[in-house]
């Protein structure tokens, strides 16, 4: 088997757009051409090797879900070749798999069966695929009856449990409740772990990073950056700050209801809002949650107001947590000196489970701290250094 699980040389899709249904008819009479044409995709050209995982993000409209379908054999491209190595599973359009009429059940057995297996394979992964659905009695009902989140559920199960060696989602863990989302996700890096290749979309930059090691950056159907996670997510991020002048709806912020199974109750500054240059600094998150089993990260992110990434503090790199065995917690994030020089800063805060990838609660702090100075300083931090004379004389 090839290393290479993903081969994607001068891709091209085409749409014709017609101003009027009249004009394709009058197009195929007249063989004149009656449409505009729109290029969704222009001369892509990547490679994947297998076991790593590919994060594609962009806007709305850039042509991420009309590449994962041309990878997922839905559609075909207009010119150029995809060449995937062995098996596939996708999860893009929810419910497009599926046939309202017939039971969860009886589409757990014609979607495996899509996929390549025969009939003794179904019958011994049909059960798991059932266990890790969680849709209980409702898998003997019609799929029409499904919610979206439940839908979500079934396809996600067949997707994972028949193990395909390339698995394609589109925004499918957008959908769904927090609990089920934070399965997908251990099962997802744990499938990329033990040598699966992902191919995800996504706008939660944070599932990105966690998943995959390279990331595609599509503008307008063409290639804007294509390389480490850690080089490609910054600059869409960066591309979007300042397309939405740095506007808070650039973020996307969860929020925990009343009935979550976390949440965060308070976050305080016990040290004030006000902050000297050299001075420590403290923030005290208290959250509960309802079963005491669950285990917990926190993570913090010291913005400015125009959302400039200043600074972050997460307590599973720093050796902290997981908390786990109470309902109730108090913990303290001290910073002994934060060399802040000038400006208003903002916190977020991230209440994140034990794999430190879900989010069960966030809280925002605006206008947190400001820095107070004597003398006006340049930049935001002071850097420690020091000043030598000396040196070869010439």
């Amino acid at each position: 088997m090839s290393d290479t699980a993903v081969n994607v040389r001068n891709l091209t899709k085409t749409y014709k757009v017609y101003a009027r249904p009249l004009d394709r008819l009058l197009e195929g009479i007249l063989r004149r051409p009656r449409h505009t044409p729109f290029h969704a995709l222009q001369g892509i050209d990547f490679e994947l090797p297998r076991g790593e995982g590919l994060g594609i993000v962009g806007e709305n409209g850039a042509g991420k879900s009309t590449l994962l379908k041309i990878l997922a054999g839905i559609t075909a491209p207009t010119s150029g070749k995809a060449q995937l190595s062995g098996s596939v599973a996708s999860i893009l359009e929810l419910g497009s798999a599926f046939h309202g009429e017939l039971t969860g059940r009886q589409n757990i057995a014609l979607n495996a069966a899509m996929f390549g297996l025969d009939r003794d394979q179904v019958v011994e992964r049909t059960p798991g695929i059932i266990e890790f659905s969680e849709l209980g009695h409702f898998i003997d009902q019609p799929v029409k009856t499904y919610s979206t989140g439940m839908v979500m559920r079934l396809g996600f199960a067949i997707a994972v449990q028949v193990e395909p060696d390339v698995l394609i989602i589109d925004e499918a863990l957008s959908v769904g409740d927090g609990y089920f989302q934070k399965k997908c996700m251990v099962h997802l890096k744990r499938y990329v772990k033990a040598g699966g290749t992902l191919l995800i979309c996504s706008h939660a930059m944070y599932y990105i990073s966690a998943f995959c090691r390279r990331a595609l950056w599509l503008r307008d159907g063409r290639i804007e950056a294509l390389g480490p996670t850690q080089q490609v997510v910054p600059g869409y991020e960066a591309f979007l700050d300042a397309k939405s002048g740095h506007g808070e709806d650039a973020r996307e912020i969860v929020e925990a209801a009343p009935s979550a199974p976390a949440r965060i109750d308070e976050v305080r500054l016990p040290t004030g809002s006000t902050y000297r240059y050299g001075g420590p600094l403290e923030l005290e998150i208290r959250w509960s949650c309802d079963d005491p089993k669950m285990a917990f990260h926190l993570c913090v992110g010291l913005n400015r107001p125009d959302e400039l990434e200043v600074a972050s503090f997460l307590s599973s790199r720093s050796g902290a947590g997981p908390w786990t065995g109470r309902t109730h917690y108090t913990v303290r994030l001290e910073i002994p000196e934060l060399p802040l020089v000038k400006n208003a800063f903002k916190f977020y805060v991230f209440l994140l489970a034990e794999d430190a990838l879900h989010i069960h609660d966030t809280r925002i702090l605006e206008d947190a701290i400001t820095v107070e100075y004597d003398e006006y300083p340049f930049g935001i931090v002071a850097i420690p250094h020091h000043w030598h004379e000396g040196g070869e004389e010439s």
